[in-house]
């Protein structure tokens, strides 16, 4: 373990449900201890925001449509507004998820085999893990690949 990966050990385990948190977060694949400590610390805990919705604003991952009016229509994109800080450990989180990460793959295989661009695939990506890191922590279960099939047989 690196010098720093004790100091935010450390940190995280000063206070319980941080520490409970930041493992939670390590059990999505993609997510390190570095990124769990960022989704962590710029959130302060998922505590923020009330509900997803207002995360993926708040990280700047939400597409905002480009109109004016009626006659000026153009295409939604992420912008530049959120937290940078956290958009970008989400984004580079999403770089290692969407090779390791089943439910991220697929996703990013899914847009990028309809046409989509590469770095619109990943945005979306990074959305769909931070969904996922929202839901591991708010409902203060582990990660598991196989929850939405098993919610889809139910139905």
């Amino acid at each position: 373990m690196l010098e720093g990966e004790a100091e935010l050990d450390e940190a995280l385990s000063l206070d319980s449900l941080w520490t409970a948190s930041a493992i939670r977060l390590q059990t999505i694949p993609g997510i390190g201890l570095l990124t769990a400590a960022w989704l962590l610390v710029t959130t302060l805990n998922f505590t923020l925001c009330n509900t997803v919705e207002e995360l993926t604003a708040y990280a700047g991952l939400a597409p905002h449509p480009f109109q004016s009016g009626t006659s000026v229509h153009g295409r939604a994109s992420i912008g530049h507004t959120g937290n940078a800080a956290l958009r970008t450990a989400v984004y580079l989180a999403t770089l290692s998820a969407a090779q390791y990460n089943p439910v991220i793959k697929a996703f990013y295989d899914r847009l990028r085999a309809a046409g989509k661009p590469m770095k619109v695939a990943r945005c979306a990506a990074a959305r769909k893990l931070l969904h996922i890191a929202f839901a591991v922590v708010k409902n203060e279960a582990d990660f598991d690949p196989l929850y939405a099939a098993r919610a889809q047989k139910t139905a």
